[in-house]
């Protein structure tokens, strides 16, 4: 709690104010996360489920040609609700398959775990709640061989300097024969990129505003949701998807421990970015962060990859 507040008094003192996505993931969020992946509008999990379906042997096959037993580390593993299709299919070809569920979210590891068990009785399921940048120094060595999953397309959450630290990051518990498996939403048609988050049905709209909610029920703060708006925007030069929760009104927000935010009419909360790649970004971020592409695994329509890297050297 009080490290939600301190983010929360830093990013909203901020000009321009803003607030890390990794906080809309209460149980209500989670909750209306879901129902955003079940949208028409949004694309993303019907390209990764396609990936999985079609190229999972070949990506397991790939894999056990370098090791005969595995760890798969999960970041920010979510639901398990695709994962388990992955590790179902990646079961016949490792001696040993150990499974390291790391995420924000308690609430979500539990059902990830349901989820996972459910399908593969027999897995070593170890699920990690907390912040991934501190549970993946955790990890302690393992004899096995190690796969890193950054699903989701979450790695467009980044700018390109933080993905070139993150992949460092990752490769910081990584052995050379190791694995990074990253999921990455290529650049498409503007409009269906924008469409994805600003939803017919506005639940994408509530997954946002349910973040001021999340510091109204945490946090004793007076946000009234009516006076505030969501609003995604896509940049087709950069690749960038953003969202913004817009204040209409000039107002002043309180929070139960004295701390006030002040908003001008129209001004912006800025709460996550996702971009869009072009395949010279992916090849500028291998290199940068001394990594190799040793495969990549497209879908149906090449505007969604899965790209396997390893350390280079």
């Amino acid at each position: 709690m009080e490290e939600f507040f301190e983010h929360v008094k830093e990013g909203l003192s901020k000009s321009p104010k803003e607030i890390s996505s990794r906080y809309f993931y209460d149980a209500k969020g989670d909750a209306l996360y879901q129902g955003i992946m079940k949208l028409d509008e949004y694309y993303l999990p019907r390209c990764e489920m396609q990936i999985i379906a079609d190229k999972s042997h070949q990506i397991a096959q790939d894999i056990a040609a370098q090791h005969s037993s595995l760890q798969v580390v999960e970041l920010g593993a979510g639901d398990g609700s695709k994962t388990k299709h992955l590790l179902k299919q990646f079961q016949p070809y490792f001696s040993d398959l150990e499974y390291v569920a790391m995420d924000i979210s308690e609430n979500v590891l539990d059902i990830n775990q349901t989820e996972i068990r459910n399908e593969i009785e027999s897995i070593d399921y170890n699920g990690i709640a907390g912040n991934y940048f501190e549970t993946y120094q955790s990890l302690t060595e393992t004899s096995n061989g190690r796969l890193v999953l950054f699903l989701g397309a979450n790695i467009g959450n980044y700018t390109t300097e933080e993905v070139i630290d993150f992949f460092k990051f990752v490769q910081s518990g990584l052995d050379r024969n190791d694995y990074f498996l990253v999921a990455f939403d290529l650049v498409k048609d503007p409009r269906k990129i924008l469409a994805a988050y600003d939803d017919i049905q506005g639940i994408t709209k509530q997954f946002n505003l349910n973040l001021l909610e999340r510091m109204n029920r945490e946090l004793g703060a007076n946000f009234d949701t009516q006076h505030f708006d969501h609003f995604p925007f896509y940049d087709p030069l950069t690749g960038i998807a953003s969202s913004q929760i817009i204040s209409m009104k000039k107002q002043t927000v309180e929070f139960s421990n004295g701390f006030s935010a002040s908003f001008d009419l129209f001004e912006a909360i800025h709460t996550e970015i996702s971009k869009k790649f072009f395949w010279s970004d992916i090849e500028e971020i291998a290199e940068e962060s001394n990594m190799h592409i040793a495969q990549n695994y497209f879908n149906t329509n090449k505007g969604y990859s899965f790209v396997l890297f390893q350390p280079a050297g």
